[in-house]
C-alpha cells in the first residue's frame, strides 16, 4: 500500500471515527493501535498531504502495559505547535468524560525524495543505459547534493568506478564527458549559435568546467559540460 493511500485511509477513518465519537450513547473502546492510527491521521490532516507531497508518517510504539481505554465523549486532539513540524511531533489525545484520561502519541515525520539507483552492478567504464537505472524514495536528510532524481540525465554517461547494485549513483561516480571523448562544442556569438567538434582533455560531469581542444583550430578552450558528450563555451 502506498503512503498516499495509507494517509487517505487514515483520513477517511478519522472522519468516520469522529462521527461516532460525537454520539455519547455508548462508550468507544480505544486500543493502542487505534490511538496510533488517530494520531497519524490527525497529523496528516494538519500537514495537508497532497499528490505532490512525499511524506512518510509513523507512530512510535506505545508502552505494551497501556490498557485499552474507553470514552463516551468526542476525543480532544492537541498538538503543542503548528505546521511545519520538525521530524517528530507529539500529539495529546484526551478524553473529557468521567474517566478523564489522556495519552501522548509521538508521530515521526519523514520527508522523502526520489533518488536514482543502480539496478545492476556497473563496472568502471561501462556505458549507462536506462535498463541500469531505477528510482527509490529516500529520506531527504540522507540525500546528498550529488544525488540525482532524474535517470534520463545519466543515460549515455560512463561510470568512473565500480558501482554496486542498489546503491545511489552520485555525480562524482560518472563522467558525462570523459577524457579523450569526441564532444560537441556549442557557443553563442552575437545571437548566432555555433557548433563544432572537439576532444575532451578531462573528465567532467554536468555543470563542471573542463578543457577541450577544438578539432579544427587546435585551440584549447574552457567549456562547461551541459550533457552527455556536449559542452558549451562563452565567447
Amino acid at each position: 500500500m502506498s503512503l498516499l493511500k495509507k494517509v487517505r485511509r487514515y483520513s477517511v477513518f478519522y472522519f468516520v471515527a469522529s462521527l461516532s465519537f460525537a454520539l455519547p450513547l455508548h462508550a468507544k473502546v480505544f486500543n493502542k493501535d487505534l490511538l496510533q492510527e488517530i494520531a497519524i491521521s490527525y497529523v496528516a490532516d494538519q500537514i495537508g498531504s497532497t499528490e505532490n507531497t512525499k511524506i512518510q508518517l509513523s507512530a512510535l510504539p506505545l508502552d505494551s502495559r497501556i490498557p485499552d481505554r474507553t470514552c463516551q465523549n468526542a476525543l480532544e486532539l492537541l498538538i503543542p505547535n503548528e505546521p511545519p513540524f520538525n521530524r517528530q511531533v507529539t500529539l495529546q489525545i484526551k478524553c473529557n468524560d468521567t474517566q478523564n484520561w489522556s495519552q501522548y502519541v509521538h508521530v515521526r515525520i519523514v520527508e522523502m525524495a526520489p533518488v536514482v539507483i543502480a539496478n545492476a552492478n556497473l563496472v568502471r567504464g561501462e556505458v549507462i543505459t536506462s535498463s541500469h537505472l531505477s528510482i527509490e524514495m529516500k529520506p531527504t536528510h540522507f540525500v546528498r547534493m550529488q544525488y540525482l532524481d532524474n535517470p534520463e540525465v545519466l543515460i549515455g554517461s560512463r561510470s568512473k568506478r565500480n558501482i554496486r547494485s542498489g546503491m545511489p549513483i552520485l555525480l562524482n561516480q560518472i563522467c558525462m564527458v570523459c577524457k579523450g571523448d569526441s564532444v560537441n562544442i556549442l557557443a553563442n556569438l552575437r545571437g548566432l549559435k555555433i557548433k563544432t567538434t572537439g576532444v575532451a582533455l578531462e573528465d567532467g560531469t554536468i555543470g563542471e568546467q573542463i578543457r577541450v581542444k577544438n578539432k579544427k583550430t587546435g585551440k584549447v578552450l574552457n567549456a562547461r559540460v551541459d550533457g552527455v558528450e556536449s559542452v558549451q563555451v562563452n565567447i
